[in-house]
């Protein structure tokens, strides 16, 4: 990061709670309204979001990205029409984001920050809402993706489970069954959040649900021919989503790649303790949520400057390198994957060079 964007960021991170708390002040002001219809709890909400949108806006100045801000408020914008609340609530937030900006912080410094704020808000003008889904009628195993998802959907998990034994005593591949099923299902019930059509209870009971499921099949899974590769896989620290990362590593078992799994919320220094205990040949680092970014890049930078880690290759996935595919070199990986199937590929590619 450029020494002026480090300074915006100190800046940023100096002046946040001040910022929101202008903000938030300056909206109230604005909209009378607001406060007969939300009260304090208004303000507190009012307040919560615009930490939030700080936080995304300080890490696209981090890794230099106007377009992870403008994502963001994309998908905030569709989160928030969904529960009926216009585009122009939103709008209008960060419109007075870039006044208490300008208020707040040193010309230098503002004047980077409202670039960021002033693409988002031309963004936000040009996207038109769009039907979010991951399911289409052409995808191999379409209708037994949408089968599973119905069946987790009402809450019935032992069909869903019998669905994919049927699957795998039939001879469906279980990685197809993990591409095309799992993967796809949970795309599709984070779209679902999104857009207002289940609760996070939907969500979390669909995820718990699939990990348990994937737990059946590893008997077979497990059994299958080891060579002499090895991958540790993790989400950095804070992480909490971890089916994910927990898919791309059972791939690698299929492959023959001895694996050492370390879950979620990944203590950097229990990591790096990890790879010298074992070994591996790659490094697998998830990140779900942007507001991590800058966390895997603070543990690359530990992992680089360790003399005896100099040989590890590091692969980095997940949501924030889809949004902006060269993120990784940003960061200081040697490698990104959009699935799990193109993890074996790029790993394969990172130990032969």
């Amino acid at each position: 990061m450029p020494k002026s964007d480090h300074k915006v960021v100190q800046q940023l991170e100096a002046h946040k709670e001040e910022l929101a708390e202008l903000v938030t002040a300056m909206q109230f002001e604005r909209h009378p309204k607001l406060d007969k219809d939300y009260g304090e709890e208004g303000r507190k909400k009012c307040y919560e979001d615009t930490i939030y949108h700080l936080d995304y806006l300080e890490q696209a100045v981090r890794v230099d990205s106007k377009k992870l801000f403008n994502n963001y408020l994309g998908w905030a914008r569709t989160m928030l029409q969904e529960r009926n609340i216009p585009k122009s609530d939103l709008f209008d937030n960060i419109v007075i984001l870039r006044e208490a900006i300008t208020k707040t912080l040193p010309d230098t410094e503002a004047s980077l920050l409202v670039e960021y704020v002033n693409d988002g808000l031309s963004s936000l003008q040009d996207i038109d809402t769009e039907e979010i889904t991951f399911l289409h009628k052409d995808d191999p195993l379409f209708d037994e993706a949408r089968e599973y998802l119905d069946l987790l959907l009402s809450g019935n998990r032992k069909e869903a489970a019998q669905l994919i034994k049927t699957l795998v005593d039939d001879g469906t591949s279980i990685k197809d069954i993990y591409e095309h099923i799992f993967q796809k299902t949970q795309y599709e019930v984070g779209a679902l959040w999104q857009t207002n059509q289940i609760t996070v209870a939907h969500e979390h009971y669909c995820t718990a649900a699939t990990q348990l499921i994937m737990s059946q099949l590893y008997p077979q899974i497990f059994a299958m021919e080891k060579s002499d590769k090895r991958l540790v896989a993790c989400s950095v620290a804070n992480e909490l989503h971890e089916i994910g990362i927990r898919m791309v590593t059972d791939f690698f078992e299929m492959e023959g790649w001895e694996t050492h799994y370390l879950g979620a919320n990944m203590p950097d220094t229990h990591l790096m303790q990890s790879i010298k205990e074992n070994d591996p040949d790659v490094l697998a680092i998830s990140v779900t949520l942007p507001l991590h970014i800058s966390k895997a890049k603070n543990l690359i930078e530990k992992l680089r400057n360790d003399s005896e880690l100099e040989n590890l290759k590091i692969m980095v996935g997940g949501y924030p390198f889809k949004v902006v595919p060269d993120l990784w070199k940003r960061i200081g990986a040697d490698a990104s994957a959009g699935s799990a199937s193109d993890a074996i590929e790029t790993a394969n590619k990172l130990i032969k060079n």
